[in-house]
């Protein structure tokens, strides 16, 4: 087999063991932090526009996926013209919201 083939070989070996330990810390450091951390998230948003709306929602899929602890503030910063689709979302997904 030439230089170059091992070369290769070597550079796809050295990637595949990068590729399976990354991997597994990252699996290690996701449980642990579901283990033992606590956290605190605070929005601040017009609970009238779509991208507050945005804004919660992700924030509750980090939650639900990396940190089940997670308490949400959301705190109001519109005039409450239209329909507050922030408020709604507080309410039904224990987030706090605050005018």
């Amino acid at each position: 087999m030439s230089v170059f083939w091992q070369s290769v070989l070597a550079v796809f070996a050295a990637v595949g063991l990068y590729t399976v330990l990354h991997t597994l810390s990252e699996l290690f450091c996701a449980r642990m932090l579901r283990m033992h951390s606590a956290a605190e998230l605070t929005l601040y948003g017009d609970g009238c526009d779509a991208r507050s709306e945005q804004l919660i929602r992700a924030a509750l899929r980090i939650r639900r996926q990396y940190l089940p602890d997670l308490s949400i503030t959301f705190v109001e910063l519109g005039n409450g013209q239209g329909q507050n689709v922030a408020k709604h979302l507080a309410a039904r997904q224990n987030i706090m919201y605050l005018d």
